[in-house]
């Protein structure tokens, strides 16, 4: 294979990765979308304990995570995320608790999503192959990561969705 081939190639498996994770179906469980399904803003807004984040918390953090990579794909920073942020890769969590405001962000989370996928498929094979300052590993290795830490968190909501319903009076 040429270079360019095996870059076409991962592009492919990081695509077909990044929406296994996110929408399923996915051979592992369930994936980001199918673990937020039919969780209410009651239980997303909820935590098992004041150290712990939300479940809204963590849609934030995985729509500010793909902001990050579509910046890092770029190599353009983008200071237009549209929630405040309290420390690296975590927005601020939620003022407004309202169905309107958790529709908001998961809608929020699925276009990040969709503009992560297109900037993974209008990459140049040099923006994936790339190495960002700070980092150890290319854009391709980060996209592959971002699946696998989908999968970490779509196993965690689940989780903390069927305990904070069973808690639910």
């Amino acid at each position: 294979m040429r270079p360019t081939e095996i870059i076409e190639a991962d592009r492919a498996t990081i695509l077909a990765a990044l929406h296994e994770s996110y929408a399923g179906p996915a051979w592992h469980g369930p994936s980001v979308r199918e673990s937020l399904d039919g969780v209410t803003a009651r239980v997303a807004s909820r935590k098992l304990s004041a150290s712990r984040n939300s479940i809204w918390d963590l849609v934030l953090h995985l729509t500010h995570g793909r902001h990050l990579l579509i910046e890092r794909i770029k190599a353009e920073p983008d200071a237009s995320f549209p929630r405040p942020i309290r420390e690296a890769w975590w927005p601020a969590t939620p003022t407004d608790l309202s169905d309107a405001a958790w529709q908001a962000d998961l809608a929020l989370l699925d276009r990040y999503h969709t503009m992560l996928m297109d900037a993974v498929r209008d990459a140049a094979p040099a923006q994936l192959e790339r190495i960002p300052e700070r980092s150890e590993h290319t854009i391709a290795r980060q996209l592959i990561g971002m699946a696998l830490h989908d999968t970490y968190h779509a196993g965690q909501i689940r989780l903390m969705a069927m305990e904070l319903e069973a808690q639910t009076p």
